[in-house]
């Protein structure tokens, strides 16, 4: 598992390096959620709309959008597909995206048209702990985050 300060990242999953969503393969779907750095970093979840299942949705394309303390924008897709599922749990229950990010959190499932190519541009493996060294740093350079005590 990566890990750094208080972020942890497991090994499973794929990761999109711009909108910290992460990407799970499963039997028949990959299922999509907000990694634990992108909620801490969102701040508070309020407000959640997804597309509903049977929709396209194209790689990198918003599947629906977040409100959250710091942060109003798209959930933008890590995979291109169907929406096969829908997270109710989430919609009913935003807050479960900053107690749950890897569990009951999680957005939809998509039904990938092209999983081999699309995982080719996420982080996955030893490149994960690289990644959120790099993305921990800079947001701190930035002030976006606050240094551990």
């Amino acid at each position: 598992m990566a890990q750094r300060d208080n972020f942890y990242l497991p090994d499973d999953l794929y990761y999109d390096r711009k909108d910290h969503l992460w990407a799970r393969v499963e039997s028949g779907g990959v299922r999509v959620g907000l990694d634990m750095f992108g909620q801490k970093a969102a701040g508070t979840v309020a407000y959640i709309k997804l597309l509903p299942a049977g929709k396209a949705v194209a790689k990198g394309r918003a599947f629906g959008s977040l409100e959250a303390g710091k942060y109003i924008g798209p959930l933008k897709a890590p995979v291109g597909g169907r929406i096969a599922e829908v997270n109710p749990e989430v919609l009913a229950t935003p807050r479960l995206v900053n107690t749950d990010p890897y569990g009951a959190a999680w957005f939809v499932v998509i039904e990938p048209n092209n999983l081999e190519q699309d995982l080719a541009d996420l982080a996955h493996g030893p490149d994960v702990q690289v990644w959120l060294d790099q993305e921990v740093e800079d947001y701190r350079s930035k002030g976006l985050l606050k240094e551990e005590s």
